[in-house]
């Protein structure tokens, strides 16, 4: 009979190959899916740099899940920036104080 020992070896190395790297896509999968239940179960945990939705995860055909980017933050205009009123330290304006008596 003829050795088969380097064949054998070959081919188990090759199946042993493809297995590992099939359980290590699994356990970044699964790695990936802990996380995002995490980030939607705490919404003070940052996923992508904002609070993670559920509008935000798609669910592609092969299964692979996909996060969108969050929605763009909404642009400060002059109007909506108001200027913080001075401190008065509890002291009345002359004027109130005339019309106070």
């Amino acid at each position: 009979m003829a050795d088969l020992t380097q064949y054998l070896t070959a081919k188990y190395t090759k199946m042993i190959a493809e297995i590992t790297a099939d359980l290590g896509k699994t356990a970044d999968d699964l790695a990936n899916a802990q996380n995002i239940i995490k980030a939607l179960k705490n919404p003070d945990m940052l996923f992508d740099g904002a609070s993670l939705t559920l509008d935000r995860i798609q669910i592609m055909e092969t299964g692979d899940i996909r996060i969108l980017p969050p929605p763009p933050a909404p642009a400060i205009t002059e109007t909506s920036v108001m200027a913080p009123e001075p401190d008065k330290n509890g002291k009345k304006d002359a004027e109130e104080l005339i019309n106070a008596s």
